[in-house]
């Protein structure tokens, strides 16, 4: 057996599809992803293709139910080129990607500043049910409130109070993760190492079939991570929209009125 045929199986290079889980058309429906290894000889014999045929198809059965948009299949390559190629436009172009990074902090800002403000409305509002706590005190004493009426009064009043206090804690809890984090910064740092990381992809040479396949796996992580869906039409073109998450998600869930949850979103 050639040592090739054992490091990478034809099987491991069928399964090797960009776009799979993304590609759709007018359908609706996520295409699928089949490699043709034979084809019929002159003879009407089944023979072994020299380079296999990857190609994506529409899985709607029915001919009644196709959209007459949708073009039902695309060669693999084509398809992948076309993508890879905005995807890289997407990234590379620092001008985009650091303006919509300068609005997401311009955001985050926003934010903040009406996160401070609850704060400082909260905080008054205690002020107010203190207030008025002491009030209801000095009022029973005044009047011998019943006992059963003062303890239900006082009840109500430490429940809006706990109310508050809850709120307030969420509240601050928030504006500790905005003041704990450089924003700028990080936002820079995504930019140049995702350019980084799609220029080395487009320099990288494979000179063995292990090294093609863990450039496609590298490809593959980063169209996973951008790539929200990709729309084909009648004549082939695709349509991609594209999220370049700029903020851990571990994070996003920790603001809650967290901007477009830190992502930089286009169509291309």
């Amino acid at each position: 057996m050639r040592e090739e045929n054992k490091t990478y199986s034809k099987h491991r290079k069928k399964n090797d599809y960009l776009l799979s889980g993304h590609l759709k058309c007018a359908c609706n429906l996520i295409w699928r992803a089949r490699t043709a290894a034979h084809r019929r000889s002159r003879k009407g014999e089944w023979v072994e293709r020299k380079t296999p045929i990857s190609t994506y198809f529409c899985p709607q059965p029915h001919k009644e139910l196709r959209s007459p948009d949708c073009p039902k299949s695309m060669n693999a390559k084509d398809a992948e080129a076309q993508v890879w190629e905005k995807l890289c436009k997407f990234v590379i172009n620092p001008d985009f990607l650091l303006a919509q990074a300068k609005e997401l902090v311009h955001q985050l800002q926003q934010n903040y500043e009406f996160l401070q403000q609850i704060q400082k409305e909260l905080l008054k509002e205690l002020e107010e049910q203190f207030q008025k706590r002491q009030q209801v005190i000095t009022d029973a004493r005044k009047t011998r409130m019943n006992d059963d009426e003062f303890a239900e009064l006082m009840r109500e009043l430490y429940g809006e109070e706990e109310r508050l206090k809850s709120r307030l804690a969420t509240i601050e809890q928030e504006l500790k993760t905005y003041t704990g984090m450089d924003w700028e910064p990080k936002v820079n740092d995504y930019v140049v190492n995702l350019q980084a990381g799609i220029e080395e992809l487009n320099n990288a040479n494979f000179e063995s079939p292990d090294e093609q396949h863990r450039i496609f796996l590298l490809k593959k992580k980063l169209v996973d991570e951008l790539l929200t869906v990709a729309t084909i039409d009648s004549e082939r073109n695709i349509q991609v929209e594209f999220r370049a998450k700029i903020i851990d998600f571990a994070v996003s869930k920790e603001i809650l009125k967290f901007p477009t949850s830190g992502e930089i979103v286009t169509w291309l």
